[in-house]
């Protein structure tokens, strides 16, 4: 009888074959979880948002949106608004150009709906 290579490895899957598939299923599940972490953290590394809208203002000026104390907070469940006399206050200070409020409406229109803003902070 010649052996051939890998003589243990192929005596190990005649004799145990449910071993044999155990343990490659749990090597297949262990490199599908390190890929999976790998591709999390990459696209978690280099996956930026852009700032578009809001790019060019030197200071923006908004409203806590969650809330609750410091221990226990949740995030509020309507877009928290501030008040527009504060648009007013920021305009009288000194240094500030211009000061402009950033009205945001709901749009619905063939089965969609988008959030618009008013064209005074655009």
């Amino acid at each position: 009888m010649r052996l051939l290579g890998n003589g243990l490895a192929r005596a190990a899957v005649r004799f145990k074959p449910a071993a044999f598939a155990g343990t490659f299923i749990a090597l297949m599940l262990a490199a599908a979880i390190v890929s999976a972490c790998g591709i999390l953290l990459e696209s978690g590394l280099r996956a930026t948002v852009p700032p578009g809208r809001y790019a060019s203002a030197p200071v923006v000026v908004a409203a806590e949106q969650r809330v609750g104390n410091r221990e226990e907070s949740e995030p509020a469940p309507d877009r928290v608004r501030l008040d527009s006399s504060l648009v007013a206050t920021a305009a009288r200070t000194q240094g500030v150009a211009a000061a402009a409020p950033d009205w945001s409406f709901p749009v619905q229109g063939g089965g969609a709906s988008w959030t618009a803003h008013g064209w005074g902070s655009a």
